[in-house]
């Protein structure tokens, strides 16, 4: 299977505004790069948005945060990607058709060049880093945030084995967790005003990564009843899901 070209016929602007060169983008080992080769025209083809596969999202603004340090469900001994490590790689083990767990990646269709994996490994043995470092956010408040989560009414089938909070930059860890964060339900009837709600306790965090910094909130599987639900950090990132039912399973 061949790499997407980035680039176009010469005339015109592409879909952010720069001139189309007719020049495909040339694969290095850099996330970026992986990104718009490979990740966005193969694998987000199926890994993207809130109804990706097991919820493994590989569109962009997700991929870093699912990947690096993110232990796999289907072998959770595993990391996804681990950095220095592309042999300890899920995502490598996948690529190359030899994990011990589920079929060959991308599904379906014709294999990865080996090339094409091995720019991959590079990028991991060199740390599986972000790209070109952003700015240092020392206030939570000042952070911008997604989440690997669906978002503002969308529903989930199963209780989310851990919610991904990713900045744009590295953020006071430290101060973030002081300014409050938490995370509670409707109490049934899935509004947040009328005093019902209901604070789980239980919420651990652990920090994925610094540069950017990512964090991942895990609660006991116990407390996920079907309801609507409420992730905030502080006054400045809130995160509303609903889970109807549970029917188990797990992202890769």
């Amino acid at each position: 299977m061949g790499l997407a070209s980035c680039g176009g016929s010469g005339a015109g602007l592409d879909e952010s505004g720069r001139p189309l060169t007719g020049e495909p983008t040339p694969l290095v080992p850099e996330l970026q790069s992986i990104q718009q080769n490979v990740f966005t025209p193969i694998c987000a083809a199926c890994h993207a948005g809130s109804n990706a596969p097991l919820g493994f999202r590989l569109d962009e603004g997700f991929a870093y945060s699912m990947l690096v340090n993110s232990a796999s469900v289907e072998v959770p001994a595993l990391l996804r990607v681990s950095p220095g490590d592309p042999d300890q790689s899920y995502l490598i083990q996948k690529l190359e058709g030899h994990a011990t767990v589920g079929g060959q990646m991308p599904l379906g269709q014709s294999p990865l060049p080996q090339a094409t994996i091995d720019v991959i490994r590079q990028w991991i043995t060199s740390g599986a880093q972000a790209g070109v470092a952003a700015a240092t956010v020392r206030s939570a408040a000042a952070a911008q945030m997604r989440a690997t989560m669906p978002v503002d009414g969308d529903q989930l089938a199963q209780p989310p084995r851990e919610i991904l909070v990713q900045a744009e930059g590295e953020i006071d860890v430290a101060s973030l967790v002081a300014a409050g964060i938490s995370l509670r339900r409707s109490g049934g009837d899935g509004t947040f005003d009328d005093g019902n709600e209901i604070t789980l306790d239980g919420v651990s965090i652990s920090v994925h990564s610094l540069q950017p910094t990512v964090l991942a909130l895990s609660l006991p599987a116990e407390q996920w009843v079907p309801d609507a639900y409420e992730l905030a950090f502080s006054d400045n990132f809130i995160l509303q899901f609903t889970v109807l039912q549970f029917i188990g399973g797990g992202a890769q």
